[in-house]
């Protein structure tokens, strides 16, 4: 589920009086030594999501575990992860599944046989025009191609694997899942 322009606005106006304070912090506490400064901003930025190492990027993890990394000094959202769609061949047989990782509903059941294989596109928009990259893992099975469209071989062991793709731009990134059950012999 996507958070609201007003919940963003809202994140982004705390985030960056967090970091206007702690700027203003840092400066009146000259007597501080800089281990103890170093010890004391990595608490707080840990507290509220902030990852200095990291150009002050806020990671948020929606209900659904979407996660999204937001940069405050660019000023723009992540990108968008709009549907995926799932193609299952079997014989001649072809079976589309869309999905919207946004939709709170859960997701439809998804299941093919060990050994099989699922075309799975994400379609994804940058909110600012830029190019975008995509980096897809799973908790099994064998990924092969890249960029937008995989094709994702089930292992031989019947269960439910998950399938998450990362797209990213300048902006930040985005992270959705797929769950696909394998089953032996149908």
């Amino acid at each position: 589920m996507r958070m609201s322009f007003k919940k963003e606005l809202i994140l982004f106006v705390t985030i960056l009086s967090f970091i206007s304070y702690s700027a203003c912090a840092d400066q009146a506490s000259g007597s501080m030594d800089n281990e103890k400064k170093a010890v004391n901003g990595q608490q707080s930025n840990q507290a509220t999501g902030i990852d200095s190492t990291k150009t002050n990027q806020v990671t948020v993890i929606d209900s659904d575990n979407t996660t999204s990394v937001i940069s405050p000094e660019q000023g723009a959202s992540p990108p968008v992860i709009d549907k995926f769609e799932v193609i299952l061949r079997s014989g001649q047989e072809v079976t589309v599944i869309e999905i919207d990782p946004r939709d709170p509903a859960p997701q439809p059941k998804i299941e093919i046989k060990t050994l099989y294989t699922a075309e799975i596109t994400c379609k994804a928009r940058s909110t600012k025009g830029e190019s975008l990259t995509y980096e897809w893992q799973s908790t099994g099975g064998k990924i092969y191609g890249g960029g937008k469209k995989i094709t994702w071989l089930a292992p031989g062991v019947a269960t439910v694997y998950k399938i998450t793709v990362t797209v990213t731009d300048g902006s930040g990134s985005s992270s959705a899942p797929v769950y696909i059950s394998t089953r032996c012999c149908y």
